[in-house]
Parts: C-alpha cells; structure tokens; sequence
C-alpha cells in the first residue's frame, strides 16, 4: 500500500498514513495510537509512515469529518479586543469557510452586529448559533483589525428565514464585497451574494 503525507485539519500537523488508495485533497479519521484524528490528504511519499498510525474512513471535507468523530462540533475563539471566550456552533462557520486553523485569526460576526476579530483556539464542547465568517484567515489580530478597520457597511442587514417541520430558523446570508474609490472594501448588508465563492450557488 502507498503511504500518504496527511495533514491534520484544525493544526496543519503533518502525519504519513499508509492506505489502499486515497484521493489529493479528500479528508480522513486516522488513529495514531488509541488518539482519532481527521486530516487532509497530500500527495504519496515514500517515507515511511507515523508509528501506531491506522487509516479509518473517508470523507468530503474536514468538518464533516470532525462532525463523525466528535459528538457536538463547536470551534472556540479568543476575540482579539477583549480576549474574551467565544464558542460558535460549527454549521454556519462551515458552510461558509471550512474548518479553521489553529492559532489563524478570523474576521467574525454575530448577527447584524459589527464584525470583530478572533483568534480560533480549540473545539469546544457548546457553541452558540448565528455566528458567520466575514473574512479571513489572517496571520494574526493586527492584521485582522487593519483589515476590519477598513471595512464600511452600506445598509440594513438582510437575514434570511425558513421554516422546516413547524420550526422557524434564521440563515445568515453572504452579502457582497465591493472596494470603493479610497480603497476600503463595503459590504452591502441588504443584498445577497450570488455565484461562486461562498455565494449562494456555491
């Protein structure tokens, strides 16, 4: 069996498995030792593999890898400002970005509130819904907050709603980025991104 350069989702640590036949860019649960783990899967090496490493099972991304093998996905934040804990519930962040990276600080918001700045630490076990990503990763909160500072919002926020089984639930909708003349991105809060890239038909 070929072995795999693997890199762990959430702290980018690199792993060797070995594996039947694994696709570039797929994701994956491994053990090493009796710890489960999900990863992204790199090219073939011809190194030799992590000790105690195993290969279990594939999947589409790393969330809903993590979401197989945690029993509540939520990612914890330290906002950059006040360092206060945040616990987001994982869906929203998912859709919209991925999974986020350890130590990488991330443009967020809750609500219609103004966007702030946090630092992704850990999962955690609760998170709190209604959290989006705005933009990001950035290497750290100054260049975070530089990028926040330069950021006006033009209108009223427009959130969707649906109604599923009796059961009304609100959808925080990507709404769209444009750079005015002075250079500062706008987001336009009462319209809806269309296309790709985090869009609605993304």
């Amino acid at each position: 069996m070929p072995n795999y350069n693997i890199t762990q989702c959430l702290t980018n640590t690199p792993y060797i498995i070995s594996a039947s036949t694994l696709t570039l860019g797929e994701s994956i649960d491994f053990y090493i030792g009796e710890d489960l783990f999900c990863g992204i899967v790199g090219d073939e090496t011809t190194n030799p593999i992590t000790p105690l490493s195993l290969f279990g099972s594939t999947f589409a991304d790393c969330c809903e890898c993590l979401s197989a093998i945690t029993e509540f996905l939520n990612f914890r934040f330290i906002t950059c400002d006040s360092l206060e804990q945040i616990d987001i519930e994982a869906t929203n962040f998912c859709s919209q970005y991925g999974a986020p990276l350890t130590g990488l600080t991330y443009e967020i918001q809750f609500g219609s509130d103004p966007s702030f700045c946090a630092t992704f630490q850990e999962l955690s076990p609760t998170g709190q819904t209604n959290y989006f990503y705005v933009s990001g990763p950035f290497n750290n909160c100054n260049a975070c907050q530089n990028q926040v500072l330069t950021t006006i919002s033009a209108g009223t926020e427009y959130i969707g709603c649906y109604t599923c089984d009796g059961v009304t639930q609100t959808i925080i909708l990507p709404h769209p980025v444009w750079t005015d003349l002075t250079g500062n991105d706008v987001i336009l809060m009462d319209a809806v991104q269309l296309g790709g890239m985090n869009g609605l038909n993304s």
